[in-house]
Order: C-alpha cells, then sequence, then structure tokens
C-alpha cells in the first residue's frame, strides 16, 4: 500500500467515526496483522504538511481531515515522504524571515516535550503556530485564522502567548486597532498605572467594558 492510499485510509477512518482522533487511537485502528510495523506518525505529520490533515483540538491532540483531505479521498494524488518534498513544504512564500521563524518554532518544541505522546502533540502545537506566523505576516484577521483552523480565538492567543515566552513577539496590531479601535487601545494604556497591563489589572479597570478575549488582546499588544 503507498502513502496516498496510506492517507486515504486515515481519512476515511476519521469520517467513519464521525469526530477527531489522537494518534494513538488512529494508529489502534489502522494497524493490520499484515502489515504491524507502518511508520503512521510519519504519513501524520506528511499528511497535516500537505494540508490532508489538520489539529482538530490542540489539548487533546486529535486529528481531523480539511476540506482538501476530503477532496484527497475522492481523488487521491501521488504524495511523498521525501525530505525535499518536506523542506519545500515548509518554505517560506513571501516571508524573508521565515527561516528564523522554523527555528524557534521547532526550539521551543524541543524545549517542551519530554516523553513520545507529548511530543506528537507539541508537533501539532508547531505546525499551528508555523501557519500563524504566515497569516499574521499577510495580515488575515485573528478570528478568521481560528475558523480556518477550528479552533477558538483563544487558543490562537495561547499560542501568540506560547510564542512570545520562546522570544517571538508577532505584531498583531492591525487585527486589535480592527477589532477594537487605535483610540480605545491608546485610551487603555494612558489609564493604566505603572504600564501594568496583565489581566487581573486589566479585569478591574477594564472587565466591565471588554470582554475576555478583547482584553487578552489588549494585554498582548500592550504588554
Amino acid at each position: 500500500m503507498n502513502i496516498q492510499d496510506r492517507i486515504v485510509k486515515i481519512i476515511t477512518t476519521i469520517q467513519n467515526e464521525g469526530q477527531g482522533l489522537t494518534r494513538a487511537q488512529l494508529q489502534e485502528a489502522l494497524t493490520t496483522a499484515e502489515e504491524p510495523d507502518v511508520d503512521w506518525n510519519s504519513i501524520f505529520d506528511r499528511a497535516m504538511e500537505v494540508g490532508l490533515l489538520k489539529v482538530k483540538n490542540q489539548r487533546l491532540g486529535t486529528l481531523t481531515y480539511t476540506p482538501d483531505g476530503k477532496k484527497f479521498r475522492k481523488k487521491p494524488y501521488p504524495v511523498s515522504l521525501g525530505a525535499d518534498s518536506q523542506a519545500q513544504t515548509f518554505a517560506p512564500s513571501g516571508n524573508e524571515g521565515m527561516d528564523e521563524d522554523l527555528l524557534m518554532v521547532m526550539r521551543g518544541a524541543q524545549e517542551n516535550h519530554a516523553e513520545d505522546s507529548a511530543h506528537h502533540v507539541t508537533s501539532a502545537r508547531s505546525k499551528l503556530q508555523l501557519k500563524l506566523i504566515r497569516a499574521i505576516d499577510r495580515k488575515i484577521a485573528l478570528d478568521d485564522f481560528a475558523e480556518s483552523e477550528n479552533i477558538d480565538l483563544d487558543e490562537v492567543l495561547d499560542n501568540l502567548d506560547d510564542m512570545r515566552r520562546h522570544g517571538k513577539r508577532m505584531d498583531i496590531s492591525y487585527f486589535v486597532n480592527e477589532v477594537i479601535g487605535q483610540n480605545n487601545v491608546d485610551e487603555v494604556r494612558d489609564s493604566m498605572d505603572n504600564d501594568v497591563f496583565d489581566m487581573d489589572a486589566m479585569r478591574a479597570e477594564w472587565g466591565d467594558v471588554y470582554n475576555e478575549e478583547e482584553l487578552r488582546l489588549l494585554c498582548y499588544v500592550l504588554s
């Protein structure tokens, strides 16, 4: 069985279950006596890299298929596991700093994983963060990005916070100014004592004006 047939099998399995499945659940469902040693994790990773699978729930580490994956199931085309293909997947488009971004995200992944199952979740998080970096470079609205990845805005903000902890701060002012307004951002900045922009201080001062997501956005751009 070639790799595209195996990807079709993965997508079919997820479709039959009607919900996202973890890597372990997929491996259990896909492994057969005839092929007990297939490296399914490499196939999961490759399918995600070419946009056929995605993370459904980052906390649980569940996977599901994308709209392209659904089309692929009906009309498969050749997919390679080769290093050249993988390198091409990560090549930047209109972003000269992507090599540095990739190194930062992968370095954070290496620092965070301590065991195999945690590594797979972290790997999926790293891929999501790379997509997020590209989306911000193109000034895509963060709520639109969240919808395209089937996650909520809180999860996007969690990833932004994680990247900042590892030394990568993103400029999301274009989105915050659109959602909240530049004048309102300036008003919040001027109102806070000693430039303290943590969530507790923001809730106390502005919790009756802005919702939790808006407060997190303000904290990110002002701190």
